[in-house]
């Protein structure tokens, strides 16, 4: 052991430097085989990680996917019941129309029986116009063929029967 005197007038002790540790080939490998089985167990830890990550990023897509279809099932639905309010809606519209088209034949005709001369004018104009159905009342094109065939068929029966109309 050295000694050395400080200029302040201390002693200064410096120890002896140990060898390095020498390791026997045992001691070797057994440390090899140990940081092999420590490499391995990362591994394996990063493998089971990284299996479930994927896992959850499966379960994670799936549910999203589920997600989507309840939403486009419930976008679906709400289409749906929107069409079915505007079908209803229009066939409020429909019918409206139709009772307007039946009630002004209606007011026509209540004003042409009116104007009859003779019970047996009335008789026949009523008989005519009652045979009309409400199909024929809305449907313009049926409605002025019906009435022209019926006044033909009158026209005929007044020429045969020599009677003025």
């Amino acid at each position: 052991m050295e000694v050395k005197i400080d200029p302040k007038g201390e002693e200064i002790f410096k120890k002896p430097e140990k060898p390095k540790r020498k390791l026997t080939d045992k001691q070797k490998e057994a440390l090899a085989v140990g940081r092999a089985k420590a490499k391995e167990k990362r591994q394996q830890k990063l493998r089971e990680e990284g299996e479930q990550n994927a896992m959850k990023k499966i379960k994670q897509e799936q549910k999203d996917i589920e997600k989507a279809k309840a939403i486009a099932d419930k976008e679906k639905a709400t289409k749906k019941s929107k069409l079915s309010q505007q079908e209803v809606a229009r066939e409020k519209v429909k019918k409206f129309e139709r009772q307007k088209k039946v009630k002004v034949f209606n007011d026509k005709k209540t004003a042409m029986l009116e104007k009859c001369e003779s019970l047996g004018q009335f008789d026949a104009i009523s008989n005519i116009l009652g045979n009309l159905t409400e199909d024929d009342i809305c449907d313009e094109k049926r409605l002025n063929g019906k009435l022209n065939g019926y006044m033909n068929s009158i026209k005929k029966y007044a020429d045969k029967n020599n009677v003025s109309y």
